[in-house]
């Protein structure tokens, strides 16, 4: 019985104390700025060394794409002949993730800007 109260008393000494440093906490959190207004810019064009790095990436990204999509799918059909085809969900999930996305690389994916619309 003893200990339940010194336990007790010291998690009520815990709370207090951090009940008066939360205004510390909260007066060092500064505002995020506000965010910088100016001319909506067109994407520029990916250099010749992002088409270049494309291509060299690629030469490892699709056969390994292959690769994943080809055990997807055979893990896939294993879930659902293992389930009875009662896990379809999941198998659709696991066959996605291999198979899924883009099979090839271009420029703007080694850049990170986003291709001209239209």
């Amino acid at each position: 019985m003893k200990t339940s109260r010194w336990l007790a008393a010291a998690l009520v000494l815990v709370l207090v104390i951090g009940g008066f440093l939360v205004p510390l906490a909260v007066a060092q959190m500064a505002p995020a700025p506000p965010p910088l207004a100016g001319p909506a810019r067109e994407p520029a064009e990916p250099g010749p060394g992002a088409k270049v790095g494309a291509g060299f990436l690629n030469v490892v990204y699709v056969p390994g794409k292959v690769i994943l999509c080809g055990a997807g799918a055979v893990a896939s059909a294993g879930l659902m002949l293992l389930t009875f085809g009662s896990a379809y969900h999941a198998a659709t999930q696991v066959f996605n993730e291999g198979c899924g996305g883009p099979w090839v690389l271009t420029p703007y994916d080694v850049t990170g800007r986003r291709p001209p619309e239209g």
